[in-house]
């Protein structure tokens, strides 16, 4: 990140913060450390990472006090910053990420949804509005302490689950358990299996063992 910090740079960095400790298949990957010992250490880098792209696109101030000559009132350069990173551009970089630093295969369409918030939170921040970044980070602090979901595909019946003490609807409908996240689905990625089963599960592919 920048050294001379902005305000948009701040609320940004708040959000993406959080957005990344809800991600269910970048928890599993730090809970599991799939990333080595530094896995902890490679989320708050991949925080850095997203930060750094979506600054490099904000003008700096030395840029601002010389685009405009005293003799003109029309910006001299129009303008020398790097164009915004989009959905794609970030989906890309989330999944290449995930398979370098982590060894994991997504194909559950989570890293959409987590660039599709990005850039929404950038959008957000550059506006000055924090509901969203707010909201993000509430429901991160509800998740501290506990133990990402997953279910393995491997004949064991161990899955994990958030677990706070209260699993009250244990033997309720999966089916309508709008309230939870999506539980992603490890699998060997030797195995040929569809993307999602008939469960809803998602699929989380590790490639290979460290």
């Amino acid at each position: 990140m920048a050294s001379d910090t902005s305000p948009i740079s701040v609320l940004f960095a708040r959000g993406i913060l959080a957005r990344l400790a809800l991600w269910p298949a970048l928890r599993i990957a730090v809970h599991q450390n799939w990333g080595g010992p530094q896995s902890a250490q490679k989320q708050r880098w991949l925080a850095g990472i997203i930060i750094d792209e979506f600054e490099a696109c904000l003008p700096s101030a030395s840029a601002s006090l010389t685009a405009f000559d005293s003799h003109q009132s029309t910006p001299m350069h129009p303008s020398h910053t790097l164009p915004e990173p989009d959905t794609e551009y970030i989906e890309t970089m989330l999944l290449q990420i995930m398979d370098d630093e982590f060894e994991v295969a997504l194909e559950d369409g989570s890293a959409f949804d987590v660039a599709r918030d990005v850039v929404r939170l950038w959008n957000d921040a550059k506006e000055g509005k924090d509901g969203y970044v707010k909201d993000l980070e509430m429901q991160a602090d509800r998740t501290k302490g506990k133990m990402p979901q997953y279910e393995v595909d491997a004949g064991s019946a161990s899955d994990w689950e958030d677990s706070d003490g209260d699993n009250e609807d244990e033997s309720g409908s999966d089916s309508e358990d709008f309230g939870k996240e999506v539980v992603p689905q490890l699998l060997d990625h030797a195995k040929e299996v569809p993307d999602i089963d008939e469960d809803g599960f998602t699929t989380v592919k590790r490639k290979g063992g460290r």
